[in-house]
């Protein structure tokens, strides 16, 4: 009798040893994908910085192409949090409940701001392209009429890439303020610290987008008429 509650017991151990385990692999694949994301979000902006200096739209296509991958990362961080039942069940700790809330919430503001910055960046592609096709000539008064003709016909076709940008970067900050990170782990913390200032530069860099004479006046290097 006595060796078999010790087998169910050792069963238990083992079980509760797995779903440890199991937790932890849970919180490191969410952690992974979360700094995977990051580092998507990163090497898009250095790809996009990098294209103000080249007429090459490839680079901005490579800065699209991180920017879905980043969305990807971030989903999946987002749902792995949501639904994997270990988490769900480490969440009933108020805690450990709060911390994961934050993780969850720092994942579907990776994702909106990745979906805004590929809608900004299909408008960049677009104007890196008029950009190609006036590189190595003085503008001419006449040019930088067309050039106006075709960047208020950029901002026409993109309008509605504009409105995108705008919502997801307002429910990116809704998401934020639901977030207090006075209880937060010191890594979450840092991370918020670092999701405020991008969203401060996101918000900056919104307001110049809308300014299309500006936003070409950037990429062509020239001042356009107003």
């Amino acid at each position: 009798m006595r060796r078999g509650r010790g087998a169910i017991i050792a069963i238990v151990a083992l079980a509760l040893l797995a779903l440890v385990a199991y937790t932890g692999y849970a919180a490191t694949t969410v952690y992974q994908q979360l700094d995977g994301g990051r580092q998507e979000l990163v090497a898009a902006k250095a790809g996009m910085s990098a294209a103000k200096l080249s007429i090459d739209p490839a680079q901005l296509r490579a800065s699209a192409a991180h920017l879905r991958q980043a969305e990807r990362d971030f989903s999946e961080a987002g749902r792995r949090a949501r639904n994997d039942p270990a988490l769900r069940a480490l969440a009933g700790l108020p805690a450990a409940g709060r911390n994961l809330d934050a993780v969850t919430h720092l994942a579907i503001i990776g994702a909106d701001m990745s979906r805004a910055g590929e809608a900004a960046t299909a408008v960049a592609i677009q104007v890196a392209g008029l950009k190609q096709q006036y590189a190595g000539r003085a503008l001419t008064p006449d040019d930088l009429q067309v050039v106006l003709q075709q960047a208020q016909g950029i901002a026409k076709d993109y309008s509605a890439s504009t409105q995108a940008i705008g919502q997801q970067l307002r429910d990116a900050h809704a998401k934020r303020a639901e977030v207090t990170t006075t209880d937060l782990v010191g890594p979450l913390k840092d991370a918020y610290d670092a999701v405020d200032a991008a969203l401060a530069q996101a918000d900056t860099a919104f307001l110049r987008f809308q300014d299309v004479r500006q936003v070409l006046s950037d990429f062509l290097g020239v001042r356009l008429p107003t």
